[in-house]
């Protein structure tokens, strides 16, 4: 398996006794924020949103303008970003299914170098049924709840971190779930809120919003979508707030100059183009497109901001990299060190989630008409598939072609640009063949994830 050839080339005796030392291994820290767009954070250009957290170390690490998730929904993105595999790779192409036990993580591969592993996630179906668990000593989940906030989640990240070996390197994952629908932050986080319409409407979800569009006549009203962005907004803050206690107890408890940090998200949330309160059924640049800030060990690249497109693909390979292990062939993601040493032009390619049932998706076209008075969007073809690059994006469905000049993405150029619709259709079809699909993952056929699926709005 890959995971065995990796370890054994990092685990092998030294031919000598005059070998060198190989360097202290890094503690590592991923922590993925479900949810978050990347333009709702301050580094990211967001005036309305007061996140100091992220910002200082925006300043201080790598930071990526135009990081891309391979899909929208959460339980596959997060098998792509633990395994550095596209989600036709991996199997896992809607949150009811479990990742293949025969896919290695990143959480395999690290015990194998003596890595006390960790991950700590804010909803259930992440947890015991997600087959994420594979190589972690501890994957700890909310049991009794369907999810919890960022608060008790540190508190249980930390609690577990310094119990640890001091002497023996840690991975530990931190999932943070506060942005997801609902919208519901803390009061400390409400800020700017009308207490009328709070009262009226304590929290945003599909089931409140169908409520909305039902006394409208299908509308959901301009201070219902600006009341949404505010709750929004203060789940991020909120996030970043507890993100602040997650990093100074992290680099308390282990060496900072040897420690790597990667924060990212899973996907993020459409609020444009005719799409509101959605990420399942949207492949614009509000859902695809991430936050990625890296602190690499020794301080390597602090202050650097890479322009072209990269993925959240890449956390694997850029860990093994720090390590010194040769990378799988089957990698989809390349290691980021490369763009601290200089540019690399990239593609990266996007789909939406398979649908489970196909008669029980988020009603948002049977209920809600428009949003401040303007007509919804229909759905996504489920079918479509493309890639996204630094300039261009281009998506191929059954019977038609879009193709986006970015941060266009309301002209659809495939017909007046020929030249480029057929280059982004080849680089596709290059970037498809190079990464060859996988049988559909197994279903988790338990009655408690389907109750998860619906208490969360992603079937009803």
């Amino acid at each position: 398996m890959i995971a065995g050839g990796i370890v054994a080339v990092l685990t092998a005796t030294p031919a000598s006794h005059d070998a060198p030392t190989p360097p202290p291994r890094p503690d590592i820290l991923i922590i993925t924020d479900d949810t978050l767009r990347d333009d709702s954070l301050s580094p990211y250009g967001s005036t309305d949103t007061q996140t100091p957290t992220t910002e200082r170390h925006a300043r201080e690490w790598v930071r990526y303008e135009a990081a891309t998730t391979p899909i929208t929904v959460t339980h596959p993105a997060h098998s792509s970003i633990l395994t550095g595999l596209y989600p036709d790779q991996h199997g896992v192409l809607h949150t009811g299914q479990v990742l293949p036990e025969d896919v290695v993580t990143l959480a395999e591969i690290l015990k194998g170098f003596g890595y006390q592993t960790g991950g700590f996630v804010g909803v259930r179906f992440l947890g015991r049924t997600s087959g994420l668990g594979q190589g972690f000593d501890l994957l700890d989940a909310p049991v009794d709840r369907v999810q919890r906030r960022a608060t008790p989640i540190v508190d249980r990240a930390v609690d577990w971190l310094a119990g640890l070996d001091s002497q023996a390197p840690v991975l530990m994952w931190v999932h943070l779930f506060d942005p997801h629908q609902s919208y519901n932050p803390p009061p400390a986080f409400r800020r700017g809120v009308d207490p009328e319409l709070e009262q009226r409407v304590s929290e945003v979800r599909w089931k409140t919003l169908n409520t909305v569009a039902r006394d409208n006549a299908g509308d959901v009203p301009a201070e219902v979508l600006e009341y949404a962005l505010q709750l929004y907004r203060g789940e991020v803050e909120y996030t970043d707030q507890q993100l602040g206690r997650l990093l100074r107890s992290f680099d308390e408890l282990r060496d900072r100059s040897r420690s790597m940090v990667v924060l990212t998200a899973d996907h993020g949330e459409c609020f444009e183009n005719g799409i509101h309160f959605d990420h399942q059924d949207c492949l614009y640049e509000g859902t695809v497109r991430v936050p990625l800030i890296v602190r690499f060990p020794e301080g390597d690249g602090a202050g650097l901001r890479v322009e072209h497109r990269v993925s959240n693909l890449d956390i694997v390979p850029t860990i093994l990299s720090a390590l010194g292990a040769p990378l799988p062939e089957d990698l989809a993601g390349r290691p980021l060190q490369e763009t601290i040493t200089g540019p690399s032009g990239r593609f990266v390619m996007v789909r939406p989630p398979k649908t489970r049932h196909p008669d029980r998706v988020i009603p948002r076209l049977r209920v809600i008409r428009s949003v401040a008075g303007k007509p919804v969007a229909g759905l996504t073809d489920p079918r479509t598939r493309g890639l996204v690059g630094q300039v261009w994006k281009y998506l191929q469905a059954s019977d038609s072609e879009q193709l986006f000049r970015l941060p266009d993405e309301v002209r659809n150029l495939s017909a007046s640009d020929d030249e480029a619709r057929r280059r982004l259709r080849d680089a596709f079809e290059l970037e498809h063949g190079r990464f060859p699909s996988r049988a559909p993952a197994p279903e988790a056929n338990d009655e408690a994830t389907l109750e998860m699926l619906e208490a969360l709005g992603y079937i009803q």
